[in-house]
């Protein structure tokens, strides 16, 4: 007699009935598998890309941007708009921290004269640490950045320059080292269309203001706090009718596009959740169809002493075995579609999120419990069988 039969005769009389039925078990746990593997997998699915999303927007959403006013047109106010003056930028800095930042200062050309050809970019702008915020696509701006011009591809393209080519700034002669994209947004503080890039030292005895400073903080919720903490200080003390200083991130966006991902996750995790349910149903008709098949021996089993509590248990216990297996299987399953989708969206097959376990906790518990709450009713209606209509069949 073995341990099991002796000590835990409940279970042992589930686990005889599941193996005499292999094939219908086996599809049962098969169905339930694939419902778990639904829920987990579209869980893990969703933070897997809810991470992509978020690696793709990083560089931009740990962005703030200062710009003065006046720099847009669409900045609103009277009388003359206040300066981005150097007082002001220690106070930017100040807040920014240990984020890097690039300042930005913009310093008029002399005019060109009508009919005069132009050769080179009409404006100069003097700026600190470009590889922060520009993108390089030919050359290379230099560590320890004292001299060189900087343009963008529209420039590079109207005056027909290049990498080493000399051009002219201020009566000072300067070669081309670097090429950059020309930043999108026709009003960003960083705009490059028609100018050259120059280190800020070049231009520092220059009487105009500063035209804003680029901040990248370490994450969304960093520049978020920056920029609230940056409208506070600078625009705190301007009156209502003074123009005021153009402080933006992309906290807000991060924000509904985190809402969004939120959202798609609860459709993903509602669709696994009918694919489970339907599961939870044919386990339903499983047992009662198994529950039906046995009539007599639970006739029998009622006959030498079985109680209606020990015939429920039997058959409880069936589903809960069964809802442990599948909930295995479709964990494991569940894992290696991970896998897959992380090498997929994140290059590294064990990128899983922190929150992955609860998905797949969650996947786990859904499993056995549908399994359970679909065994209920047959294994109430087999204990309720009367031992003299149970034998007759």
């Amino acid at each position: 007699m073995s341990w099991l039969r002796r000590y835990f005769p409940r279970t042992y009389m589930a686990q005889r009935n599941l193996q005499r039925a292999k094939g219908r078990t086996a599809l049962a746990v098969l169905t339930v598998a694939v419902g778990v593997l639904a829920v987990g997998g579209l869980g893990v699915f969703g933070l897997a890309f809810e991470e992509n999303q978020t690696q793709n927007l990083g560089d931009i959403a740990n962005q703030v941007r200062v710009e003065a006013p006046g720099q847009s047109s669409f900045a609103i106010g009277d009388g003359d708009p206040p300066e981005l003056s150097e007082k002001r930028l220690n106070q930017i800095k100040r807040i920014a921290g240990n984020a890097e930042t690039t300042v930005i200062r913009q310093v008029d050309r002399k005019r060109v004269q009508p009919g005069e050809k132009m050769t080179s970019p009409t404006r100069v702008l003097g700026v600190t640490n470009p590889k922060a915020t520009y993108n390089v696509v030919r050359g290379e701006i230099p560590e320890n950045w004292e001299s060189g011009v900087i343009i963008d591809t529209q420039s590079a393209t109207i005056f027909e320059l290049d990498i080493g080519d000399p051009i002219t700034i201020d009566g000072r002669l300067q070669e081309v080292t670097a090429v950059v994209e020309q930043p999108g947004g026709r009003f960003s503080v960083e705009r490059t269309s028609a100018a050259a890039l120059v280190p800020l030292d070049l231009v520092r005895s220059t009487t105009n203001p500063y035209r804003g400073v680029v901040i990248h903080a370490k994450n969304s919720f960093a520049a978020g706090e920056i920029a609230t903490e940056l409208k506070s200080e600078l625009n705190g003390p301007l009156s209502e009718n003074e123009q005021t200083f153009e402080v933006s991130s992309r906290q807000d966006d991060i924000e509904s596009i985190d809402q969004q991902f939120t959202s798609t996750n609860t459709f993903l995790l509602g669709v696994g959740t009918i694919s489970l349910i339907i599961a939870g149903i044919s386990i339903g008709n499983l047992q009662l169809m198994s529950a039906r098949e046995r009539r007599e021996e639970i006739g029998v089993l009622r006959a030498v002493g079985y109680g209606r509590t020990d015939i429920l248990a039997i058959i409880l216990i069936e589903a809960v075995i069964m809802g442990l297996l599948a909930a295995i299987c479709g964990v494991g399953l569940t894992v290696g579609a991970g896998m897959l989708i992380n090498n997929l969206l994140l290059a590294a097959p064990l990128a899983f999120q922190p929150d992955t376990v609860i998905y797949l906790g969650v996947a786990f518990a859904f499993g056995v419990v549908i399994c359970v709450l679909a065994g209920l009713y047959p294994a109430w209606r087999a204990s309720r069988e009367r031992p003299v209509e149970a034998l007759r069949g």
